[in-house]
């Protein structure tokens, strides 16, 4: 099967389960290059109008990626993903949420979040976050 997604969740064949799978701060991972070189680099070819976003909208620039992370993935605790698909690197879980600034504002968001089996243990990883087009 090559490099990627390779099952292994138990209960998932066939259907993607639909509850949520962060459950705590501690559930998905911290990855500082997915934080300061993607989300939060307004330099990035790809990532950048959305890091341009985080800065002007939510206050949030790559010195802030561990408070980013944090508060990305405490508006994830406890929800059920609004669209779940099995990809070939794991299952795929968009949710729509509020996404709290460091002034405390907040912006209606999209995360989307994969699960991943890397040698024999789960972990969730962020793929991206960006802003709610509708506003809601």
């Amino acid at each position: 099967m090559g490099a990627g997604f390779h099952g292994g969740f138990g209960n998932t064949s066939g259907a993607i389960q639909n509850k949520a799978p962060v459950n705590a701060l501690k559930d998905v991972r911290y990855s500082k290059k997915k934080m300061e070189e993607y989300l939060l680099n307004v330099e990035h070819p790809v990532g950048g109008p959305k890091a341009k976003f985080m800065k002007d909208v939510l206050g949030y620039t790559k010195s802030d990626s561990k408070l980013f992370h944090k508060n990305i993935v405490a508006s994830l605790v406890g929800k059920s993903p609004t669209k779940s698909e099995i990809t070939p690197f794991g299952i795929k879980h968009t949710y729509h949420t509020k996404v709290i600034g460091k002034s405390g504002k907040s912006v209606s968001a999209n995360v989307v979040v994969i699960i991943q089996k890397d040698k024999n243990r789960v972990t969730y990883k962020i793929v991206t976050v960006y802003p709610d087009k509708k506003g809601k």
